[in-house]
């Protein structure tokens, strides 16, 4: 029994680790708006929801090879991702719209393309479709698995978050973009092009949406609320970052995706939970993380959690 045990939990990991770093990518772009822009983004969602069709209706429908229907799928969001800002967000901060009323416009926008979505999507029948992708085990690594859909999801998207993570901290603009972040106002009386930057924070927020809502689809059946069902989930995974640490915030998707599956079996196995539950999981980690630390772990080095650690022995 404790070898059958050890093998659920080992096929929890991998799948586990895999959501989890597609919640990283998700919610990393919803950061970045609203700590850099300051708009908390509801539409983000949607934006994930043009990558799921995006990249079933390539791979199902046109046989288009994985690689081009990435780049396709994060051009399409980041372009949804900056007509959104240019369309609705701008007008609405030039007129002094409070952080409320942003979230509210978000919302309506999230509504509105929802439902855009739907029309094309019921006309085409393209909802409950799948990807055209093939599955296929490429290794095994003792009792698992290895597929191809792993070794393209979890390394592309630890890569990318790196890429970013060093664009954000070696470079003069990661620099420019975190002063905007840090003191907008004073980033822009030292002459730092406010406009350019947030150009890019949308442009690479919906890209980083878009990329995500296509490895999502490979796992999944394409639907309107794709996104939507994500969202609670990158809330979650901002939350743990402050909505203002990119690195906190990929820590976050991985806690998120680790609780949902690895923590979840666990609570089956062990006091018979449902897994009807599993969606209030997300829930319970924005109301601990509001209630304990509302900063999330925006701020906290390793060496400040290691000494923690070590005073709590």
């Amino acid at each position: 029994m404790v070898d059958y045990w050890l093998v659920d939990l080992a096929d929890s990991l991998y799948r586990a680790s895999m959501i989890g770093s597609l919640y990283a990518l998700m919610s990393v772009g919803l950061t970045l708006t609203m700590a850099i822009s300051r708009v908390p983004n509801l539409a983000h969602a949607e934006f994930v929801t043009v990558g799921v069709f995006v990249g079933m209706v390539l791979t199902r429908y046109y046989q288009i090879g994985l690689v081009p229907t990435l780049f396709v799928a994060a051009l399409s969001s980041a372009a949804l991702a900056l007509l959104s800002y240019y369309l609705v967000f701008r007008p609405l901060m030039r007129r002094g719209a409070s952080l409320f009323m942003l979230m509210v416009a978000s919302f309506a926008l999230s509504l509105m393309i929802k439902y855009i979505i739907y029309i094309i999507a019921s006309a085409q029948h393209w909802i409950g479709m799948k990807a055209g992708i093939i599955v296929e085990v490429i290794t095994k690594l003792g009792f698992l698995n290895i597929t191809n859909l792993f070794l393209w999801t979890l390394p592309t998207s630890i890569c990318i978050m790196l890429l970013l993570h060093l664009l954000m901290q070696k470079t003069r603009f990661g620099k420019i973009m975190r002063a905007v972040a840090d003191n907008m106002p004073l980033a822009k009386a030292i002459g730092i092009n406010i406009n350019q930057v947030i150009f890019l924070t949308w442009l690479i927020a919906g890209a980083l949406a878009g990329l995500s809502g296509a490895f999502l689809v490979f796992f999944t059946q394409a639907h309107p609320e794709s996104g939507g069902f994500a969202l609670l989930r990158m809330i979650a995974a901002s939350a743990i970052g402050g909505f203002s640490s990119l690195p906190a915030t990929i820590i976050g998707g991985f806690i998120v995706g680790f609780a949902e599956n690895t923590g979840m079996d666990i609570l089956n196995r062990s006091f018979g939970l449902d897994f009807a539950f599993k969606p209030a999981i997300p829930v319970l980690i924005v109301v601990l993380v509001l209630l304990i630390r509302p900063g999330g772990l925006a701020g906290i080095s390793l060496r400040d959690l290691f000494w923690r650690w070590q005073r709590s022995q």
